[in-house]
C-alpha cells in the first residue's frame, strides 16, 4: 500500500510509493508520484492500433481517436471543449500501431474528473454519420500534410517496403479508399472488439490524489468484461528498397536492419549501439559523414520496436550527388562496429548520454506515465529507474559488437525520396548489403 502524506489543510494528499494495481477484472493501474509537482500527466492506453485492422479498413484505429473529440457522455463537442479548459486541463490523443492514448496535463486536483472525461470518450462517444464524413475530410488533410513533408514520408515508405502486405505496412493514416468502408457500425464494432480490460492500463505521474483516482477509475473501467482476444499477425521483415522521385533540393534517406523487439533485455545493448552509431554530434556517422566529409546536413540513428520486432535505423539528409557515398559510409561504419566493436571511450560516453536521457525524463511526468505504459503492457511489472540504470551500466561492448553482427545477417532495407540521381544509394545500399 502507498504511503500518503498531506499537504496541508484542504489541500491534495501525494503518494510517495510506486505502485501498481490491478482492478478485479484486469484493468491495470499505474500511480507514479513525483513530490514538488502541482501537476500530473494521466491517461487511458489501449493495446489497439493499426496492427489489428482488415485490410478494408485500414485506418479505423486512428479515425476513431478523431471520433473522440466530436462530443461524449452528456456534452456536445463544444461542452466537451469547455468541460476540458474549464479545469485548465490540456487534453490530447494519438494511434500508433500497437496502441492507441487518450490523455491530459491537469491540475492534482482535478485528475479524476478529467479521467472521467477520458472514459465518456472510449463508453459514451457521440458517433454522428456527418461527423464521421467531416472527420474523414479532416485525416485526408492529415494525410496531405505528412506526403508533402518529405522527412515524414519517407519513414511510411520505408515501412510499406519493409512489411509489404502485412498491418505493419500500411499507413496509421489509412487511405482514401478503405476510410471510404468506415461507417459509424463499422467504427463500434471495432471499438467493442478491442475494449477488453486486459488491454486497458491507467496510467499517472506527479501529484494527485490517489485514493479519488483510484475510486474514479473503479468506478469507470471496472465494468469491462474479459473476452476472446483478436490476435494480430506476426511481424515479418523483409529485404527491399523503394524510391519515390521527387523536385526537392535534398535527397532524403533511410536504411535500417534488424534489433531487438520491445521488452528484450538486449533493447539495453541496442540503445548504446545506435547511440555510438549515430545517436549524437560525437557518434561515428555525425563525425565521419558530417564533420569529416560534409556530405550532409542532417544524419542520425534510432532504435524503433514493436512488441515482436525492432530495428536500427539511419536517416540523412543530403544531396542527390552524395546519396550513393553516403549509403556506402553508412554500411561500412556498421561493418567496422560489428568487426572491431566500439571503444571504451565511446561506451562510456554513450552510457553517460543514456543515463541523463533517462534523468531528463524522469523530470517530465508525461514522459514517466508513459514510460510506466509500456513497462506494464511488456513486463506486467513497474521498474525502477535505478535497475534500468543499472542494466544499461551493465552492458558490455562486446554485446554492442555481437548485435552490430545480428543485424548485418539480417534483412536490410532502404528507401529515398528526392531527385532521381539520389536514387543512386539505394543501388549502392543493397549492393553493399
Amino acid at each position: 500500500m502507498a504511503v500518503l502524506a498531506g499537504e496541508g489543510a484542504g489541500g491534495p494528499y501525494f503518494m510517495s510509493e510506486l505502485e501498481l494495481i490491478r482492478l478485479p477484472n484486469g484493468v491495470r493501474i499505474a500511480l507514479d508520484p513525483m513530490p514538488g509537482l502541482g501537476t500530473a500527466s494521466l491517461g487511458v492506453w489501449q493495446r489497439v492500433g493499426a496492427r489489428w485492422e482488415p485490410p478494408e479498413l485500414n485506418g479505423i484505429a486512428h479515425l476513431f481517436e478523431h471520433m473522440a473529440f466530436k462530443g461524449a457522455g452528456s456534452r456536445d463537442p463544444r461542452q466537451f471543449a469547455e468541460a476540458i479548459e474549464n479545469v485548465g486541463a490540456i487534453m490530447n490523443a494519438g494511434t500508433g500501431y500497437e496502441r492507441t492514448a487518450y490523455y491530459a496535463r491537469v491540475l492534482a486536483e482535478h485528475a479524476p474528473f478529467v479521467l472521467g472525461l477520458i472514459a465518456d470518450v472510449l463508453f459514451e462517444p457521440h458517433w454522428a454519420p456527418d461527423d464521421l464524413e467531416k472527420e474523414k475530410g479532416v485525416v485526408a488533410q492529415e494525410r496531405g500534410e505528412a506526403f508533402d513533408a518529405p522527412d515524414d514520408r519517407i519513414f511510411e515508405l520505408h515501412q510499406g517496403v519493409l512489411y509489404r502486405g502485412q498491418p505493419l505496412g500500411r499507413p496509421i493514416l489509412g487511405e482514401e479508399a478503405t476510410l471510404a468502408n468506415v461507417t459509424v457500425e463499422k467504427l463500434r464494432a471495432f471499438h467493442d472488439a478491442h475494449m477488453t480490460p486486459e488491454r486497458v492500463v491507467i496510467a499517472i505521474a506527479g501529484a494527485f490524489d490517489r485514493d479519488a483516482f483510484v475510486e474514479a477509475a473503479e468506478k469507470r473501467f471496472g465494468h469491462l468484461t474479459a473476452r476472446a482476444q483478436q490476435q494480430r499477425p506476426d511481424a515479418r521483415p523483409q529485404s527491399g528498397a523503394a524510391g519515390e522521385t521527387r523536385k526537392l533540393e535534398q535527397t532524403h534517406l533511410v536504411f535500417s536492419w534488424p534489433a531487438p523487439p520491445q521488452g528484450s533485455d538486449k533493447l539495453f545493448a541496442a540503445r548504446l549501439l545506435s547511440e555510438i552509431f549515430g545517436g549524437g554530434m560525437s557518434s561515428r556517422l555525425f563525425q565521419e559523414v558530417r564533420e569529416t566529409r560534409g556530405l550532409v546536413y542532417a544524419i542520425d540513428s534510432f532504435i524503433d520496436t514493436v512488441e515482436d520486432d525492432g530495428r536500427l535505423h539511419v536517416y540523412a539528409g543530403c544531396s542527390a550527388k552524395n546519396a550513393a557515398t553516403v549509403a556506402t559510409i553508412v554500411r561500412d561504419q556498421l561493418a567496422l562496429m560489428a568487426e572491431h566493436g566500439p571503444t571504451p571511450a565511446e561506451l562510456t560516453r554513450a552510457k553517460a548520454v543514456a543515463r541523463a536521457s533517462m534523468l531528463m525524463g524522469l523530470e517530465a511526468p508525461s514522459a514517466r506515465a508513459e514510460a510506466r505504459v509500456s513497462q506494464v503492457f511488456l513486463r506486467d511489472r513497474l521498474v525502477a529507474f535505478d535497475e534500468i540504470r543499472a542494466r544499461m551500466d551493465a552492458v558490455t561492448a562486446e554485446e554492442i559488437q555481437a548485435l552490430a553482427r545480428a543485424a548485418l545477417e539480417g534483412p536490410a532495407c532502404a528507401a529515398a525520396i528526392g531527385p532521381k540521381a539520389g536514387h543512386g544509394a539505394l543501388a549502392a545500399f543493397e549492393a553493399n548489403s
